[in-house]
């Protein structure tokens, strides 16, 4: 009778197979539930079970339906996680062929329920596996496996079974864990840490052939696949060092059999082998994304320049060998993801910046129809291209054109998750956009930092995009509004995208919403973008250029570098000089803060690194230091570090101090007698000033010719006094006649942008005086009633651009 009703149901289920209702599996789970329970014999009983579980097999997998909470947590499925997992765990040194056969079944019945965990059944989930009893006996199946290699070679079923369990445990890693829940399952990683620092993982990567077509063992693909999948998840400090065991062990074996397969060999590896390929260089290259990452960039420094040299030949081979686009987008995924990955270390980042050709061909990859391939591309192009780079590029344009189109795409389309799926794989995140428009975003932070891209973005309207962004409350505030706020605050050091943004009245009203917002991150964006709009230039005008200093030095640098800032900031302290150092790297409501620092403080250290230049808060402080003429020392904290684009320019001329390569007591000691020549040279700069402040002689206003070729040098100091840039643009002109100013005006027309920024350097370099763009279009616009004649000279083009953006965005 038993029989008969089990039978009875698995048939209802195999005949309506993905047909069938939730409410008829529930009836069936029922009735199955009922007559388990009455059966004594446990073979009898794990028989039954497994038949259950093929049954279901019929309802596809890809099918959420089983996955249903209800379902879930249905009473049958936890004896069946008893009778086909927990029990044969238990018993797996004196289980048979049919128990390793039902922990086979039943495990890969619960790996594919587990994909489709989302927010409707995590608590079913949870409730069906976050059970001490299970994770006990996996774990302890785990430190068998690590001290007992017959495990690895007498029972196959058994390693697979533990791989997809560990699959399981990893899709929790997808959801928010509460603390608890994190130290239940804590075990399973330092389990699975304790198997690969084992000799027989070791022993295993040893074992490999020098070629990417080798089939793998169950042995191979759970110690060099799964486990490393599985524990690249976990971004605890106490892991951290966990962490670096398994790297000092398996780290260079890995390095030294990958650098020993021929590059060329690469095109023809197999699918499976990627996939290990993909999980072990993932976890080896990229362990956790936290600041204890610099440990690792550290110490395994010789290991990733090697891969990095290594995936660039490989890189290199697939490029010129393959001419079957499947077959580069296959071969490339991976290679692209890994120096992608390599790149997230600062030193192997500067070590990549002297590989040949990286460049041209990762410009290559942007070409390839795959949006896994070509994010990866952006991501690394836009950390390694600098100034130069974008400069010699034949159209820098298209680069920004199909990135911008891309962003768009995610944005304009956040509920269509399909044409994105790979790259939600690729990326390990749960289905939704919201990682998409965030990777995207960053690659438009990085890429931002470059001033001829920021011209691109703004004249391909992405300025109207990111608004979208910022206004839309459909948008992650923290992944994609922040981020869309920090761009803004790149965008807005050019003066085209500045005026667009402080004339766009409903957008200003949502950004001071924000400063009030009680997320600090984004709170600390959106006031970011409100001192460059509005409170900046105040800050300039309110300037007293006789300060009495409060602070010696002002340390001015990026938390990622905080260790040596750290230490160069206590040694200062110790000598005695009073330091303005901001020790949390505070922003957001500290951004006026910030301002009164750099105006009490003698000199500004700025602490050199590409964390530096492509955090737009430390370009906030840089550009404030620097327009406001504050003594400036620049100091290397990275190394192999080349500055340059805006950070490049503030830093001009400047002698660097160096404490990467020089020992930290001798760079502190130069850094000191820079400190004192600064200072002196200051004070006697201060007393110049003073003295010529207080002999300077008040021209009188006197009549102006209607041409501006009859003026004199008097009629030109004349005309500034009248349009009240006496105190400015004057002290480049006061020996200039009617025919340079006219000469320097056509300058002005040929190109706007340029003349401002050169003009302003000017000013600040020899007069540390500001120059605002207020008083810049003032000056154009009044000289223009004493030009009757435009020359055959110039020939400028109608600035339709501010106007047709204005338009788009308002």
């Amino acid at each position: 009778m038993s029989n008969f009703k089990i039978d009875e149901q698995c048939t209802l289920i195999k005949d309506y197979g993905s047909n069938i209702s939730i409410e008829q599996l529930k009836m069936s789970f029922t009735v199955c539930h009922s007559v388990l329970e009455q059966i004594n014999n446990v073979n009898m009983k794990n028989m039954f079970i497994d038949r259950i579980i093929r049954s279901l097999a019929s309802v596809p997998y890809r099918n959420k339906k089983l996955a249903d909470h209800e379902l879930i947590q249905h009473e049958l499925l936890i004896l069946i996680r008893n009778n086909g997992i927990i029990d044969p765990l238990h018993r797996r040194e004196t289980s048979d062929s049919q128990t390793e056969n039902l922990l086979l079944d039943t495990s890969t019945l619960f790996v594919h329920l587990s994909s489709h965990i989302d927010d409707t059944n995590i608590a079913a989930f949870k409730h069906l596996f976050l059970q001490k009893v299970l994770i006990d006996e996996l774990t302890h199946c785990l430190k068998d496996v690590a001290m007992h290699s017959h495990y690895l070679t007498t029972n196959s079923s058994l390693l697979r079974s533990v791989g997809f369990l560990l699959v399981i445990f990893k899709h929790f890693h997808d959801n928010p864990l509460n603390k608890k829940e994190y130290a239940l399952i804590l075990p399973i990683f330092f389990s699975v840490g304790q198997c690969l620092c084992s000799s027989r993982a070791v022993q295993t990567i040893r074992s490999l052939e020098s070629n990417f077509v080798q089939k793998l063992d169950d042995e191979q693909a759970l110690l060099l696949s799964t486990m490393p999948w599985y524990l690249q998840w976990y971004s605890g400090y106490r892991e951290t060092k966990h962490l670096l065991k398994v790297h000092r062990t398996l780290l260079t074996e890995f390095t030294q059999w990958l650098i020993n397969c021929h590059p060329d060999s690469y095109r023809h590896c197999s699918s499976k082998f990627a996939t290990v390929l993909r999980h072990i260089s993932y976890f080896l290259v990229r362990p956790i994304e936290s600041d204890h990452i610099n440990l690792f960039s550290n110490e395994f420094f010789h290991q990733y320049s090697q891969l990095v040299s290594y995936w660039s030949t490989v890189l290199a081979s697939t490029l010129a060998y393959s001419s079957d686009e499947l077959n580069t987008k296959f071969s490339a995924s991976i290679i692209i993801q890994n120096i992608y990955n390599l790149s997230l270390h600062r030193n192997v980042l500067n070590f990549m910046k002297t590989i040949p050709n990286l460049i041209a061909m990762l410009l290559k990859l942007t070409d390839v129809n795959n949006d896994e391939i070509q994010l990866n591309a952006y991501r690394c192009l836009g950390k390694l291209m600098d100034e130069t780079d974008i400069k010699t590029m034949t159209n820098p344009e298209q680069l920004v054109h199909v990135h911008v189109e891309f962003l768009v795409k995610s944005i304009d389309d956040p509920h269509k998750t399909e044409r994105f799926s790979s790259l939600l794989e690729s990326l390990k995140s749960k289905s939704d956009l919201v990682t998409i428009q965030r990777e995207y975003l960053d690659v438009s932070s990085d890429f931002v930092q470059h001033d001829q891209v920021k011209i691109e973005f703004i004249k391909q309207n992405a300025l109207s995009l990111l608004i979208q962004c910022v206004r839309d409350d459909r948008f992650d505030p923290i992944k994609v509004r922040q981020i869309a706020l920090e761009i803004l605050v790149a965008l807005s050091f050019d003066n085209n995208a500045c005026l667009v943004l402080k004339y766009n009245d409903q957008f200003i009203d949502q950004i001071r919403s924000l400063a009030n917002n009680n997320q600090s991150s984004l709170q600390r964006a959106a006031e970011g973008l409100l001192w460059k709009l509005e409170k900046e230039e105040e800050a300039f005008t309110n300037t007293n250029k006789f300060n009495s200093y409060k602070y010696d030095i002002m340390i001015s640098y990026s938390h990622r570098d905080q260790h040596i800032c750290h230490r160069i900031h206590e040694q200062l302290t110790l000598d005695g000089f009073r330091v303005w150092f901001d020790r949390d790297c505070l922003r957001g409501s500290t951004m006026m803060g910030m301002a009164d620092a750099i105006e009490n403080s003698e000199c500004v250290l700025i602490c050199m690194s590409n964390s530096y230049k492509q955090s737009v808060y430390c370009q906030s402080e840089a550009h404030y230091a620097f327009e406001r003429g504050c003594q400036l020392i620049p100091i290397l904290v990275e190394s192999n570090y080349k500055p340059d684009g805006w950070l490049g320019i503030i830093v001009s001329g400047k002698i660097y101090v160096d404490f990467v390569r020089t020992p930290f007591q001798s760079a502190y000691g130069r850094l000191k007698s820079e400190i004192n020549e600064q200072s002196h040279r200051q004070q006697l700069e201060i007393s110049n000033q003073f003295s010529e402040s207080s002999h300077s002689v008040t021209h009188s206003i006197i009549d102006l010719p209607t041409c501006i070729t009859q003026w004199t040098h008097e009629h030109v100091k004349s005309f500034f006094q009248q349009i009240k840039l006496e105190h400015s643009i004057l002290h480049l002109c006061t020996y200039m006649d009617g025919h340079r100013l006219l000469h320097l005006y056509e300058m002005c027309l040929l190109n706007r942008e340029s003349m401002y920024q050169s003009l302003k350097f000017e000013l600040n370099e020899r007069y540390r005086i500001f120059l605002s763009v207020t008083d810049y279009i003032s000056f154009l616009d009044e000289i223009k009633f004493y030009v009757p004649f435009i020359s055959k000279l110039v020939k400028p083009t109608p600035s339709t651009f501010l106007s047709i953006t204005l338009c788009n965005i308002l």
